[in-house]
């Protein structure tokens, strides 16, 4: 009997060692992180009492390291804004909510240009010593050449497979900005998601570091199940297939694109680009609520084909869309 005890002891003893030896997931996100300079904020020459716009700096060799390894290429470079593009740049950040600025202000550590970035930007956190969540905001220079409604026109089309010459699609945000005003105001709804959880988890990581229990938030409620899974009442054809940017290929005729709208404008999504998760879903939304509600522009995607008169979708008077304008209004 004594032995039974002494053996039975020794194998908890065996059990708890290889227990220990077995990190949780975020212990070994955590290690990952730390050994990643891109990642960490004793990376960054940061000083939390400089403006914003004075965050607009060169794209140190880490960071360039680190996004081209991440988006598998090898064209990125650092690009430095003009005198007249960084008055623009700064117009833009005075233009923002009160609330986007004091978070910007405090938890926004650099912003760079970087020629060839795929998209329009990019938000990546950060994380201090202590484990606390800052963010650094990577832009394509191009974003402040390109009318804002060009520069949508361009990310819209990007959205299809060119199949049918006589259909064209146009997204009319006026010409008063520039494309990088939907950068700005897009990434900037991501720092906040990043530091405050307007979804549940901007990506499967954050989740893991703040060790999210809650399946839903205000806006994610009744219209998503998961990061990129709607509920069914959301859900529409082809949703799975949107994709932009080039990421991995268009897979949608163009031919399709009237039919995809139609779908899109009974659903709570005010973009074919935020209803591919919750976190885009979040940035979209606040962009294009800003765009109409604050600046007074146009959100319209015009479909037109040759013989056929022109189908004119305007996202923001969607019923569904105009449910959730309250909870966006919180954001202020």
């Amino acid at each position: 009997m004594k032995n039974s005890i002494y053996k039975s002891f020794s194998l908890i003893i065996v059990f708890l060692s290889l227990l220990s030896c077995h990190s949780s997931p975020r212990t070994e996100l955590l290690r990952t992180i730390a050994a990643t300079p891109a990642k960490n904020l004793q990376s960054y020459a940061y000083d939390r009492t400089s403006t914003v716009i004075s965050r607009v700096t060169f794209a140190p060799g880490f960071i360039l390291s680190f996004w081209n390894k991440t988006d598998k290429t090898n064209d990125y470079s650092s690009y430095a804004p003009t005198q007249d593009e960084l008055r623009m740049i700064g117009d833009y950040l005075r233009k923002l909510p009160r609330h986007y600025q004091e978070v910007l202000q405090q938890r926004l550590v650099a912003i760079y240009f970087i020629n060839n970035l795929r998209g329009s930007g990019v938000t990546d956190y950060i994380l201090d010593a202590k484990g606390d969540i800052y963010a650094i905001m990577l832009f394509n220079p191009n974003t402040l050449k390109t009318d804002l409604s060009t520069w949508l026109t361009y990310r819209e089309n990007s959205c299809f497979i060119r199949n049918a010459a006589d259909v064209k699609i146009d997204v009319n945000c006026g010409t008063e900005y520039t494309g990088f005003l939907y950068a700005l105001v897009h990434e900037s709804t991501h720092v906040l998601d990043y530091v405050e959880s307007h979804t549940p988890y901007i990506e499967k990581s954050i989740g893991i570091l703040k060790e999210v229990k809650a399946t839903s938030t205000p806006f994610t409620k009744n219209t998503w199940k998961d990061l990129a899974e709607p509920l069914l009442s959301s859900d529409f054809p082809n949703r799975k297939n949107i994709t932009f940017y080039g990421d991995g290929g268009p897979k949608i005729n163009i031919s399709d694109a009237r039919e995809l709208y139609e779908h899109l404008l009974v659903t709570p999504f005010v973009s074919l680009y935020g209803s591919v998760n919750w976190a885009e879903d979040l940035a979209d939304s606040m962009t294009f609520y800003y765009i109409t509600y604050t600046l007074g522009q146009p959100y319209e995607i015009r479909h037109a084909k040759n013989g056929d008169q022109a189908r004119v979708f305007r996202p923001m008077e969607s019923p569904k869309v105009k449910e959730r304008v309250s909870i966006l209004q919180e954001l202020y």
